[in-house]
């Protein structure tokens, strides 16, 4: 054999060994990168990083996940889960004359975001569900998603301008002139209808935590400022009967409050008062004066003049009840409070927000009150009980 002839045989040679050897040689670099991915998928975003990654999601799909509720809300979804105890996508679609692609994406949502879940093939309720998404629920949030729908989401794409120039830029999207959500309104009936729906929703919510936990058995005559249609002075004169309970609102809101109150069966006593709090003399024949989820409207300076108010046309022994969400006083959170605040900066007044306990008890010491008390109450609320000496 020549030379020439065994040189070529060894360069074949190694041409077909250099495959075989630079696949052995990339085995480890694969298992690696392997290795790096289960790492990173089960240890650091299943474990370190879960919660915040999926804290993300909720945050930066949250136009998305409240569509989602909405849409299963406007659907009567959840009464639908609730009575039939369970149904399929299958059954779904057949009750709600839908198909099964929408359906799919639709349920894919609530299940992925905890509104419902999902065993085999049936869908079931939450124990939430049940309570505030049925509309035969006496708990019913319904009203207070449709409020989300109406207004919400129609002036809350301006909370970036309402930062920047410390407005509610948002009330811009409503008919009017007025300053505030509230006197606008009045242009439009409906919207102005679902509102107070919504507030009656949350009142029937919350304000039988108020005559529970909060003592106003001394209390001869309230007046509830802001008080809206009246839910909550016909809980706590149903709970007290020796109380009196008026509204003080605007003229609109007064009227609304008059012709649900005139129907009640504790009808004599209760009733309505047209009225401005800032601008109008407050009544001088109560020895209670209301503030239920109002002073989160107001700016700090507006809280104090309000305050100051009650405190000039009380009785001696008399009490103003500020009843709201609370934020903490280390200011990082609850939920309740960063969701809430937004709306009262970018569309209802552009000066409100949630506050602190502590902001709360220093505005009434400021304006007189001496004795004041913070009870804390379920569900992200709280009262401060202030008394006049």
């Amino acid at each position: 054999m020549s030379v020439a002839v065994a040189s070529n045989r060894l360069e074949r040679q190694k041409v077909r060994i250099r495959p075989v050897e630079a696949v052995a040689a990339s085995r480890p670099s694969r298992r690696l990168s392997r290795l790096k991915a289960w790492f990173q998928r089960n240890v650091v975003e299943g474990i370190f990083l879960r919660r915040q990654v999926e804290r993300f999601f909720l945050v930066f799909g949250g136009h998305i996940f409240f569509q989602t509720l909405d849409a299963a809300s406007r659907f009567d979804l959840f009464t639908l889960l609730k009575n039939h105890n369970g149904m399929t996508r299958q059954q779904i679609c057949e009750e709600l004359g839908i198909e099964e692609q929408p359906a799919r994406i639709m349920l894919l949502g609530l299940v992925s975001s905890g509104m419902i879940k999902k065993r085999g093939e049936v869908y079931k309720n939450t124990r939430m569900a049940n309570e505030v998404l049925c509309s035969d629920s006496q708990t019913n949030l319904l009203p207070y998603i449709a409020l989300q729908r109406h207004v919400m989401y129609k002036g809350m794409p301006k909370f970036y301008e309402s930062i920047k120039e410390f407005r509610n830029c948002g009330l811009e999207e409503f008919s009017g002139d007025e300053p505030t959500l509230y006197q606008r309104l009045a242009h439009d009936p409906e919207v102005e209808e679902v509102f107070h729906d919504s507030m009656s929703a949350l009142s029937v919510q919350t304000n039988k935590i108020l005559a529970d936990y909060v003592d106003l058995s001394g209390v001869k005559s309230l007046v509830d400022i802001g008080g809206g249609d009246g839910t909550n002075i016909i809980t706590l004169t149903a709970k007290y009967p020796k109380l009196q309970g008026r509204v003080f609102d605007l003229p609109t809101v007064a009227d609304l409050a008059r012709a649900q109150l005139a129907a009640h069966p504790n009808a004599a006593r209760l009733g309505a008062v047209n009225g401005n709090c800032f601008e109008d003399d407050l009544p001088t024949d109560a020895d209670c004066f209301l503030l239920a989820h109002f002073c989160t409207i107001w700016s700090p300076e507006r809280n104090k003049q309000l305050l100051k108010k009650c405190f000039d046309a009380l009785p001696s022994g008399g009490r103003v009840v500020i009843f709201n969400m609370m934020q903490h006083n280390d200011e990082t959170g609850p939920l309740s409070a960063a969701v809430g605040s937004p709306y009262f900066l970018t569309i209802a007044t552009g000066e409100g927000m949630l506050y602190t306990w502590n902001e709360y008890e220093q505005w009434a010491r400021e304006s007189g009150f001496a004795d004041v008390k913070q009870v804390k109450l379920p569900r992200d609320h709280g009262a401060i009980v202030a008394i006049k000496a």
